[in-house]
């Protein structure tokens, strides 16, 4: 079985990912933009599935910490305090 997503596929999901790190760092608010998202999400409905999918991932991401910002794993100590 062949599990490789197709060029087509792999464009609408590059595009997605795109459409969602402009929207983060354009904001919520800029109505030039929106209007640009929606003709783009409503032009194929591969384009929602791909744009909803993305933008979960970068919400999950986002509320990952950085490896950096973790406390290191303190070491096992015996119960008994031996």
């Amino acid at each position: 079985m062949n599990n490789k997503p197709s060029p087509r596929q792999d464009a609408c999901w590059d595009a997605a990912w795109t459409w969602v790190q402009r929207q983060h760092e354009v904001g919520f608010d800029d109505p030039a933009f929106n209007a640009e998202l929606a003709a783009w999400l409503q032009a194929d409905p591969a384009n929602r599935a791909a744009y909803d999918q993305a933008a979960k991932i970068w919400l999950v991401a986002g509320l990952v910490p950085p490896v950096n910002d973790l406390p290191p794993p303190s070491r096992c100590s015996d119960p008994a305090g031996e």
